[in-house]
């Protein structure tokens, strides 16, 4: 199977099963001209099945999160669905948070995506995704705190307390909003304290980094060349918040999608099964948080050994529930 029919079948999932696009309904493909050849997929699929299909290019933003234009936010809630493949993250913005929320248009953002992570991603089984990802989210809803250790040094406890979600896929019901590909369960936390070393975070560190969290915020950052790219990254948020917001911790999750493999690509990274992220900035999106900043960003611990409340959960990347 060549590359351009592996992304329209990968395209036809993401469109009918995932979004649940009937051809009654209008479609909208938001994208950066980095992702255009998932995009083109994605708008030839959409034309299979409703003929009211739209593709809107803008102008990359300069970090995820940061608010799309106001152009594309009035579009945005004009569709009865959304599936957003851009270079730059829209998960976290007012503009999607608004337009599902008020205008009911169930959205599915793939920010950052590449090609091999649209088809590896979206072949898996997301009725098998669904089950695990129900157990860690029951997991995480019965236990009150988290211990993530890892190879590389990690050694943080993180206060569970908000209610956790599942990202499972289903996008089929007005104003439902998720990542494609998907695959994790997660919350946000109340607090953190320790260290936490990032193994990977897309192209900010791309070798183990450690960041020292207190009381839930950065107080230390590795002064390595990954440290001082994620360190840049976090002050170029904090002078646009004009505060210290971007510091905060905004998600503990567990990756549950057996078919993504950790490549430097953020969104496939923080659904490999087995895995663990943390993320930074905003965290509105979640039951419970109240962290608001331009910016949320996922870093990756492989291979975690994750204890709740003295159960072990993950034992060195393997879940075991």
């Amino acid at each position: 199977m060549n590359t351009k029919s592996q992304l329209y079948k990968a395209s036809m999932i993401a469109l009918k099963q995932c979004l649940g696009l009937t051809s009654t309904e209008s479609l909208l493909i938001v994208s950066n001209i980095e992702t255009n050849e998932i995009a083109q997929s994605l708008f030839q699929a959409g034309l299979e099945i409703t003929s009211d299909c739209r593709w809107l290019i803008y102008p990359t933003g300069t970090i995820s999160g940061e608010e799309p234009p106001a152009w594309v936010a009035t579009a945005l809630k004009e569709s009865d669905a959304v599936i957003a493949p851009t270079f730059k993250s829209i998960s976290h913005t007012k503009a999607r948070r608004n337009a599902c929320a008020k205008y009911k248009t169930r959205i599915a953002t793939l920010p950052g995506i590449t090609v091999d992570s649209f088809i590896r991603g979206l072949s898996a089984d997301y009725l098998d995704i669904k089950k695990i990802s129900e157990k860690v989210q029951d997991t995480l809803a019965s236990h009150q705190q988290a211990i993530v250790t890892s190879p590389s040094g990690t050694q943080l406890t993180i206060d569970l307390g908000n209610k956790p979600v599942k990202s499972i896929g289903d996008i089929t019901q007005p104003g439902m909003f998720s990542n494609l590909p998907d695959g994790e369960s997660e919350l946000a936390p109340t607090n953190a304290n320790g260290t936490l070393v990032v193994d990977r975070c897309g192209n900010y560190i791309t070798e183990p980094t450690r960041i020292s969290i207190s009381n839930g915020y950065i107080t230390e950052i590795e002064k390595s060349p990954s440290g001082e790219r994620f360190t840049q990254l976090i002050q170029t948020a904090m002078e646009k918040d004009g505060n210290n917001n971007a510091t905060y911790i905004a998600e503990f999750a567990i990756g549950t999608n057996p078919t993504a493999r950790v490549t430097g690509n953020i969104l496939e990274d923080e659904k490999v099964l087995g895995t663990c992220h943390i993320a930074f900035g905003d965290n509105t999106s979640y039951p419970g948080g109240k962290n608001e900043s331009i910016l949320h960003i996922d870093t990756i611990v492989i291979s975690p050994t994750i204890h709740m409340d003295g159960d072990i959960i993950v034992d060195k990347g393997k879940l075991l529930i």
